[in-house]
């Protein structure tokens, strides 16, 4: 079994058992839910969202009615998760899809990262996760994962910056069928086992091959 092979073997066995299938988003391929997922989850700790977004739904269940919103209504709902000007942001967002888009999320990479706060990772996650494109959406949890395991490093001082560690994580994933759960498992993965402090080393499946542990 080779490097990668190995990588991936160990880790999708781990998500199938541990995965967080319980958050509601996971559980859809709704471009609108998965585009106002990943708006709620910039910056903010993942427990926090689920009833941020659930809220949200229920008072704009679809993203035309986004796109008509009071803007005070929905910095209310946002307020507890913080940064109150997401809700302009998806306002704003909302209202160009609506009107120059038929109310349909681009399935477009091109046609995203037009949309206000909307950049590199946040549209690479709509393709993936609403679309099932064969790409790769890259924050600091990827990028911990796999330095950590493969041994890479950068020279950047902002390594999601560097397009050849990017180059080099995205190129791991060539082998699998859908990026989308192997997307989802690295995620995961990198927030309860592979965290930025103190890692879980005794309870991690893949330190016998880690560069970073045996190190």
């Amino acid at each position: 079994m080779n490097e990668d092979s190995c990588f991936w073997w160990e880790l999708l066995a781990w998500y199938s058992n541990n995965g967080r299938h319980h958050f509601p988003w996971r559980n859809t391929k709704d471009p609108y839910r998965i585009l106002l997922t990943e708006f709620l989850l910039q910056q903010t700790h993942v427990r926090k969202v689920e009833e941020v977004y659930e809220q949200i739904l229920f008072k704009y269940p679809d993203l035309n009615e986004l796109a008509r919103a009071n803007i005070e209504i929905v910095e209310e709902i946002i307020a507890p998760i913080g940064l109150r000007y997401r809700a302009q942001r998806l306002i704003n967002t909302a209202g160009i899809i609506s009107t120059q888009h038929n109310g349909k999320v681009p399935n477009d990479y091109k046609e995203l990262i037009k949309l206000p706060g909307v950049g590199d990772y946040i549209a690479n996650a709509v393709l993936c996760y609403a679309y099932d494109h064969p790409v790769v959406p890259i924050d600091t949890n990827v990028i911990r994962l796999f330095t950590r395991y493969f041994g890479y490093t950068s020279n950047n001082p902002r390594p999601r910056m560097d397009k050849e560690l990017a180059s080099k994580i995205r190129a791991h994933f060539e082998v699998m069928k859908s990026t989308r759960e192997a997307n989802l498992a690295v995620l995961d993965f990198a927030g309860a086992v592979c965290t930025a402090r103190n890692p879980e080393h005794l309870l991690c499946p893949l330190s016998r091959h880690c560069k970073y542990f045996n190190s």
